[in-house]
């Protein structure tokens, strides 16, 4: 079993720096100009010359490349000019404290300038304290617009790999391609902006993270992701919860783990904010639905989470076989296979967490059951959050699906309790998941 580690490090030196491709100097703390100009790996960079305290520089080590360009989930926007359709898209360099990160117009695309001495191209921008996904694209036409990816390759980041960067698979696209950088907080700097320290990289007291694959007797081939809390002893006579949770749509097995989520177990644990526990992060993709455009079979997926994946931890790992010690959760996606779960197998969980899903006919949602009144659901979703509004839409432009108000509404119509989380200012985006995992943590889950 091994751990991948997210880097995050301190230097200084001057900077050559990205949007606009301006060079500026400024003052960092701990290190030379040679020993800066010396790195070759993506670094966090505390300094008093930016706006939030930290410059992040991005690096990527390849002289032959003709072009290099980076992709990453930096666009702002304030209250005042957000909604679920509308947003500032401000660049980092044009962050103020007190931004949030939301962007209408997709991910911002940077070219990365090259050191012909060194081969090593950077791209540097100041960013708030925050877990922040990126990847690059190698390659590609030298005069092609930014986001014309023709023929260039989508990298992951080898100074900073993912959990699943070594994975052997056919093709690695979309998420599976990201990696995360997390930067610090800094309290006058940022003194309006959210402090989100429990995503940090913990030095000591780790959890582990790692893979198992397995094909069910329905013959699909399946994987998912294990984390054992730090000092985890499969002989404890008191056995482990449990928590069961899933990616959204277009994710994968490794996407809750590549998007902080071990920091923020190993740091709440440590801290002793949440009890040592199991998760596991099934990956949904695996289970086609007979509607393609869902991709998700939530009666398969929720068979393969009862017959298959608890009784496997529980005999491997000393999870919990008590209902009142498993939890299961999701997002988009993921949330409405959740969903599917809560209506259905009452009996198997005591904690439901649905993240931004919107409302499906699949989930055979029965607000009657008097089994509902028995577990405990948390619904959290963004203030920019598209399944407020219905607004997926199809080829049409047509909405094609419900938003998560329905289910607030059945619920309450049924007198039934849950808890809601709807004030964080995000959008349908990571960024929101993993403040809400982090709420649900403090004031739900086995509780």
């Amino acid at each position: 079993m091994k751990k991948k580690w997210m880097i995050t490090a301190l230097f200084c030196g001057f900077l050559t720096f990205g949007i606009g491709l301006s060079t500026s100097a400024a003052t960092y703390e701990g290190y030379t100009q040679e020993e800066f100009d010396a790195l070759e790996e993506t670094t966090v960079v505390k300094s008093e010359d930016s706006p939030t305290g930290y410059y992040v520089t991005f690096r990527y080590k390849d002289p032959d490349a003709g072009r290099v360009r980076i992709y990453g989930e930096w666009a702002f926007s304030d209250l005042d000019h957000s909604t679920v359709v509308t947003s500032l898209n401000a660049t980092p360099e044009e962050w103020q404290d007190g931004y949030t990160v939301w962007q209408t117009n997709g991910w911002p695309t940077a070219d990365m300038v090259l050191d012909e001495e060194t081969g090593i191209w950077s791209y540097t921008i100041p960013l708030p304290n925050g877990t922040y996904n990126y990847r690059f694209y190698v390659g590609g036409a030298e005069d092609a617009e930014l986001t014309d990816y023709t023929d260039a390759e989508m990298i992951c980041d080898p100074s900073n790999p993912n959990y699943t960067y070594d994975r052997e698979v056919e093709e690695k696209t979309g998420e599976m391609c990201l990696t995360s950088v997390y930067v610090p907080y800094d309290e006058v700097k940022q003194a309006n902006t959210t402090c989100v320290e429990e995503q940090a990289p913990r030095d000591g007291e780790n959890g582990t993270v790692f893979f198992e694959d397995v094909t069910l007797d329905s013959g699909i081939s399946t994987s998912y992701g294990v984390y054992l809390p730090y000092e985890f002893d499969e002989n404890r006579e008191e056995a482990y919860p449990i928590l069961v949770l899933f990616h959204g749509g277009g994710g994968y097995d490794g996407s809750w783990f590549n998007n902080g989520l071990a920091n923020i177990l190993d740091n709440m644990i440590a801290e002793g904010r949440i009890e040592p526990m199991i998760v596991v992060t099934p990956n949904g993709e695996s289970f086609p639905a007979e509607n393609p455009d869902l991709r998700w079979d939530r009666d398969a997926i929720s068979d393969y989470v009862i017959d298959y994946l608890l009784p496997h931890m529980s005999e491997n790992y000393n999870a919990s076989t008590e209902a009142e010690d498993r939890a299961i959760g999701g997002l988009s996606q993921g949330g409405a296979a959740i969903m599917n779960a809560y209506f259905n197998h009452t009996e198997e969980f005591d904690y439901y967490i649905d993240m931004s899903s919107p409302m499906k006919e699949n989930v055979h949602a029965d607000f009657t059951k008097e089994e509902l009144h028995d577990v405990n659901l948390f619904i959290g979703y963004g203030l920019y959050d598209f399944v407020t509004t219905q607004v997926y839409f199809n080829e049409e432009k047509a909405a094609v699906e419900g938003s998560i108000f329905e289910y607030i509404y059945g619920l309450s119509e049924a007198d039934v309790d849950f808890m809601v989380k709807n004030t964080l200012p995000y959008g349908h985006q990571w960024s929101l998941w993993r403040e809400l995992i982090v709420y649900a943590f403090d004031n739900f889950l086995w509780q």
